[in-house]
C-alpha cells in the first residue's frame, strides 16, 4: 500500500531517475535511510522498478513495431499473453477490449525483424489466431529497454 511519502518519491524519480537517496531524503525533508528503505520495499512489492531507457528514434537499425494478436479462446488469454510477454523481443502486452485481444510492442531490428519474430517466436504459442502489425513510424515521448 502506498502513502502520500511513497508517491512523492516516485515522482522524484519519474522526473530524474538518477536522483539520490540523499537528494530526495533533503527534498521530503526525511532521512536517507527512510528513503532506501521505502524504495527497497516499493521495488520489492513490484510497485516500481527503477531502470535505464533509451528513445527509440536515437537507434537507426532498430523499430518499434505495435502486433495486434487475435486469440482462439478468451479462457487462454493470459496464459498466451505471458508466453508472449516472455519474448526477448517484447516490450510489453496488453490485454485489451476492442478489435484485438492483446496489443504486443516490440523492439525489433529494421530489416526482417517482424517477420522473423512473427515466424519464428510466435509461432512456438499455441492458440493465436490472427495477428496484425502496425509500424511506429515516429515515437513521442516514448522510451524502451534497451536489453531487447
Amino acid at each position: 500500500m502506498m502513502d502520500e511519502m511513497d508517491e512523492k518519491i516516485i515522482a522524484i524519480l519519474t522526473t530524474d531517475g538518477r536522483a539520490g537517496n540523499n537528494t530526495i531524503a533533503r527534498e521530503l525533508g526525511v532521512s536517507e535511510g527512510t528513503i532506501r528503505n521505502r524504495i527497497r520495499k516499493l521495488c520489492e512489492s513490484g510497485v516500481l522498478r527503477v531502470s535505464a531507457k533509451i528513445n527509440p528514434e536515437s537507434i537507426p537499425d532498430r523499430q518499434l513495431f505495435l502486433l495486434g494478436v487475435k486469440v482462439s479462446t478468451s479462457k487462454d488469454l493470459c496464459k498466451i499473453a505471458e508466453a508472449i510477454v516472455a519474448l526477448n523481443e517484447v516490450q510489453s502486452v496488453c490485454i485489451t477490449t476492442g478489435r484485438y485481444d492483446l496489443i504486443v510492442e516490440l523492439w525489433l531490428p529494421v530489416k526482417h525483424g517482424l517477420i522473423d519474430f512473427i515466424n519464428g517466436s510466435m509461432v512456438e504459442i499455441d492458440g493465436i489466431v490472427s495477428t496484425e502489425s502496425f509500424l511506429a513510424m515516429k515515437s513521442l515521448k516514448k522510451w524502451v529497454d534497451a536489453s531487447n
